[in-house]
This record gives C-alpha cells, structure tokens and sequence, in this order.
C-alpha cells in the first residue's frame, strides 16, 4: 500500500527542488576534465530522512557525560537503527523514485534503511536528477571523480521531502595528505644533543606517559585507521618499522598485522596511510588495529563516494566487532559541505558516539584557515559529536611530558554551522575573555560557534617507513592522540567497564590530565600577522593540551 501511495503521489506533476546548492567555484586543487561518459557507472546514495533526531542527540549526552548516572551506558547498534529508523511512507517514496528507472533496484546500504543506494549509468543518473555529471581531476592526488558540482540536481517535492541529500553530486571531496617536503632518508637521521629526536613509538610513549611496559590487555578492543581514495598500506614497510622502533627498544607495536575493511583492497602505499597505521599501532602496543580502506579513485569506478561509504560501513557493523576508536586524517573547509548533508554527516557521528564509538579527526594544517580575507573553519574536525585533535611541536626538554609547543599549521577555530556545546562553554569563553593577541574580529571568525580543536599532540619530525623522516601535519597527531585513547579504553574493559565512546565531555571535565600546552601560535591570520594564540588552558592551537597518560588512567578507573 505503501508503495501505491509513492507511486502515485510520484505520478502526479510535482515542482523540482534542489536540496543542495551547486557549486559554482570548484575547489582549489581539482579541475574539470570534460563531460562524464553517458555509460559510465555510478553508485548514488540517498540519505532518507531520519527520525527522533533530539532523541538520538540528548542520548548521546547522557551516555558520555561523566556526570550522568546514565553514563557509559550506551545502545546497541539495533537499538541506535531502530530509534531514528525512517518512516515506511519515506523509504516507499525513495523506492519508487529509483525503480523508475528500468532495470536498477534500490538496495538498503544500512540496516534501517536511512541510506539506499543504486548502481546506474551517468546517463541514467543525469535523466533521474535532471543533472550535468563531469570529470574532475585533483592534479596533486591524482584523484578523477564524478561530480554534477557546476548543474546541482533537483528531485520532485516529495522526494526531496523524504531525503537529506543525494551522493554523488554537488560535494568535491577534500583531498588531506601529510606533509613531506621535509623527509630524509632513514638512514640519513643523525641523533645530535642540539637537535630533538624524531618521533617514533619510544619519543611518543615517554613525550605521553605512556610506560615502556604498557600494553593492551583486553581481547575486545579494536583501534582503527581510515584511508580514502586508494591509499594502501604495505605490511612489509610495517614490519620493518615495528623492527626498526619497537623490536630494537624491546617495545610492543601492534597485535599481528591489521585487519583490512572496506573495498581498498589494492592500492599504492602512502605517506598518509603508513603514517596512520604506523602510529597508532606504535603507541597502543598488544591492541588489534584495523584499516578501513574505502577507494574512489577511479571514476568509472561505482564506489566513488569514500567518504559516506565509510559511514555506511561502519553503521552496518555489529558492536561485536566495530572498532572503538576511529582515526581519521580526512578534511575540508566546512562550507563545501552544504548544510543539508554536514547536518546528516553529524547524525552518522551521534550514531556512532551513541553506541560507544569515539571519532577522532585531524583538525587541519592551515592554522587561522582564510579564504578572501575572511576565516574558514574546517570540517569534520568542527563538528562537535568529534574530537579534534591540534598540533604541537618540540621544545627544549623534549621528550620530558609537557614539553611541546602550538605550532603554525594546527588548524583551529569556531564552525560557522554549528553553536558551541555546553560542555565547553566555559573554557572557551575564558579563552575569548583573557587570551592575549586575538585575531582581529574583522576576519569574521563565529565567536558563539563550536570551537576546536578539542585535543593535541605531535604534529612534526615523524618517521614513517619506507618514505623517511620528517614527516608533518595533524594526520600525524590523530593517531598518537587514538594510540592513547584506545590504550585508556583497554584499562576499562581489563576493569568490566564500558569504553569512553564520545569523548568530549568527559575531555573539558578532566582537561588537568592534559599537558597544558602555553607557548607558540598557529599561522595564517588572514594576512593581519599571526593566526591564533595559546593560552592557559583551552586555545584554538592546542585545545585543552596533549594526553598525560598516567594522569587520564587515574581519571578513567574511576567514572563508572
């Protein structure tokens, strides 16, 4: 019946919507290539409304607030799906919509249904959503997607009703690698008294607290690493460098080799992936690790959404086996997401903080981030159901805890889309009162916005095997910062007690386990001189400070 009501509502003539804008500037770094082949195929993803959205969000606060008495007690995976399922009448329209096109069947890509996916032609695409479809080539990566950015699309009134947004289309993915204009060779690195070590597992663990001896213990945790658009990593350069850093130091990196997720199956190792997975397994010894590799690199290839595809993934696996800790290199402004599908990128995060999931994100590497002399925050890392985690440097004393400095490219800042939460309300509004050398208001930074990032951690001089040392960039601080988060999980399941999930709250309320971080500056600043400021506890180069892990497991055995 339901799917009468779709078909005949569908039709009936109808006014064309578009629910996202089109872009009209491509963003730097991509170019357009030429007109899509009409055959080429294409996988689009509707995101079909959900439902009990405040529901889902006052949950999430009360299983990740310390102070709660329904703290750590998070939902099933089932019990997350069924509370924000979409309505049969919604899931009949998006059925109905794609079943117009002869010989494609729609296909729940979650297990609620609030993504549905069809594999189809460009052509059947462009007739479908009344768009243009295009080639865009990013020159750097090397990356070739599909894109109807330039036309947008339009859906009938009743579909548009019944969806967030429709993927591909409008969105160009960000394209994040790690710095490595700096890189020498590994047998080049000399050690000198003048000059601080690079970062590798033995610097990290004592820069952290984090005792030689100290490993994971509980068989169910699991740590991940995400890649997009091809990357891969190669198990041989990751024994060479547990060999290397860990065997030499009689230091325990890794519990057997990751376990590869996702459709990147194949694909050439990179600096961004090595890294990833080289840290985080070297700072969590004895935890499983994983690699979520999700492709997208070829555009005749259907699967060239990464992004959502992780989501889905993720969404579809069950509690037993999904990692608890996530970390994610993957970034972009915040405006080349249109509000619509940040909105619903921020529901796909909630679900999985609900659940006992933490997300940690680099927060970027363009510092104070200007655009035409006005400030751009970056997305995910603005988002507030994620960790960001900021970039710091060496100082004198270095590896000694706390000797570490903000740095210029630790991207940092207020969303423009979302208000600040209340649970760190107070150190930013401090930050904003007190802190000295403030940019000036005239970039048009949202004082009343989420503020990030929320964490930091190194973000220089590390060696990643087989490219070198001296590698650079927040992607290297995310890892360190979820090696250390994944080791406080190990201590509560060792003890019979739930995973941290969402961290934040329980962050602002323990920020005196964190290494307060008070000298040095992120750059950019809009060309009126330097970016922002640190300060005594929380800034926007920084966040609260970088982890002290004896601090943190003292605070974590005692929440419930």
């Amino acid at each position: 019946m339901l799917n009468a009501f779709a078909i005949a509502a569908l039709a009936l003539p109808q006014a064309l919507v578009a629910p996202e804008p089109a872009v009209t500037d491509i963003p730097s770094g991509w170019s357009v290539i030429g007109e899509s082949p009409k055959d080429a195929r294409i996988e689009l993803n509707f995101a079909v409304k959900q439902r009990n959205l405040q529901s889902l969000h006052d949950t999430l606060l009360s299983v990740s607030d310390p102070k709660s008495p329904s703290y750590g007690e998070h939902l099933s995976n089932e019990a997350v799906h069924a509370l924000i399922k979409p309505s049969d009448e919604d899931i009949a329209t998006v059925h109905s919509f794609i079943n117009t096109v002869a010989g494609v069947e729609p296909r729940a890509a979650s297990p609620n249904s609030d993504f549905i996916t069809a594999v189809m032609t460009i052509g059947q695409a462009e007739a479908l959503l009344g768009a243009k479809y295009e080639v865009l080539r990013h020159g750097r990566a090397g990356v070739q997607v599909h894109r109807a950015s330039r036309s947008g699309y339009r859906l009938p009134e009743s579909v548009a009703a019944a969806v967030d947004f429709v993927s591909p289309t409008v969105h160009v993915p960000g394209v994040r690698t790690a710095k490595k204009d700096q890189l020498s060779p590994l047998d080049e690195v000399v050690e000198s008294p003048n000059v601080p070590q690079h970062n590798v597992p033995e610097t990290l663990r004592q820069l952290y607290s984090i005792g030689f001896a100290t490993v994971g213990n509980a068989t169910s945790n699991r740590m991940a690493v995400t890649a997009f658009l091809g990357q891969m990593y190669s198990e041989e350069a990751l024994k060479e460098y547990w060999a290397e850093y860990c065997s030499e130091q009689k230091l325990t990196c890794g519990k057997g080799l990751p376990t590869l997720v996702g459709d990147a199956t194949t694909g050439t190792p990179g600096v961004e992936s090595m890294l990833d997975i080289e840290t985080i397994t070297g700072v969590a010894g004895n935890v499983h690790a994983e690699f979520w590799g999700f492709a997208g690199r070829s555009p005749d290839n259907p699967e060239n959404e990464p992004f959502m595809k992780w989501l889905t993934q993720m969404a579809s696996t069950p509690d037993e086996t999904v990692p608890l800790i996530f970390s994610t290199s993957y970034g972009e402004d915040e405006a080349s997401w249109s509000y619509a599908a940040a909105d619903r990128l921020n529901v796909e995060f909630a679900k999985a903080g609900t659940r006992g999931i933490s997300l940690l994100y680099a927060s970027g590497d363009e510092g104070a981030n200007c655009e035409k002399g006005k400030y751009v925050p970056e997305t995910p890392s603005s988002s507030p159901y994620v960790t960001a985690v900021g970039g710091t440097g060496p100082t004198t004393g270095y590896p000694k805890p706390g000797f570490e400095e903000g740095i210029g490219l630790s991207s940092g800042g207020f969303s423009n889309y979302w208000p600040m939460p209340e649970w760190q309300r107070g150190a930013v509004t401090k930050y904003l009162a007190t802190a000295e050398h403030l940019p000036e208001k005239s970039v048009g930074y949202n004082t009343s916005g989420r503020a990030y990032p929320d964490i930091a951690a190194q973000a220089t001089g590390f060696c990643v095997t087989p490219f070198g040392c001296g590698v650079a960039g927040t992607s290297c601080a995310s890892p360190t910062a979820a090696g250390v988060f994944a080791l406080l999980n190990d201590v509560r399941l060792s003890a019979g007690k739930p995973p941290l999930g969402f961290l934040n709250p329980f962050i602002y309320q323990s920020a005196a386990a964190f290494n307060d971080i008070t000298v040095g500056n992120s750059g950019g600043g809009c060309g009126i001189g330097i970016g922002w400021p640190t300060a005594k506890a929380w800034d926007a180069v920084t966040g609260v400070g970088t982890p002290n892990f004896e601090l943190l497991k003292a605070a974590v055995v005692q929440l419930p």
